[in-house]
């Protein structure tokens, strides 16, 4: 078991709000999100996943950054996961979901994604 922080700064997933604004935003966004995922993954060498993973989001606003709603940022993310090998799948089976959080640094904003392995604990 093990747990891995990923902290990704200037860079926030796509929102479900950006994923249907046009196709062509949403191919864009979606694919700027698994390389940027899969970018970090390869960089600290997170093993990919076997099972049931715990995913906790922190999002650092900038200035002028407006927080979205907190269920607004795991799609595109957990696509990304999934691409990447953080998740088996983005299943309830595979994935426990924590409740987003948020703060601000006017300098220093992005995200900091935690995996957390969770073997064992199926529903």
């Amino acid at each position: 078991m093990g747990t891995w922080t990923l902290t990704i700064e200037r860079w926030h997933p796509a929102t479900v709000n950006e994923l249907l604004r046009s196709v062509r935003t949403r191919i864009r966004r979606k694919k700027l999100d698994r390389e940027v995922i899969m970018a970090y993954t390869w960089q600290q060498k997170i093993p990919k996943a076997q099972g049931k993973r715990r995913l906790s989001l922190h999002i650092v606003m900038g200035k002028g950054q407006r927080g979205a709603d907190p269920d607004a940022y795991f799609k595109s993310l957990n696509d990304a996961c999934v691409c990447s090998g953080l998740l088996v799948d983005d299943s309830r089976r595979y994935v426990e979901l924590t409740p987003v959080t948020f703060s601000r640094d006017w300098q220093h904003w992005g995200t900091v994604l935690t995996v957390e392995d969770r073997h064992g604990e199926y529903p």
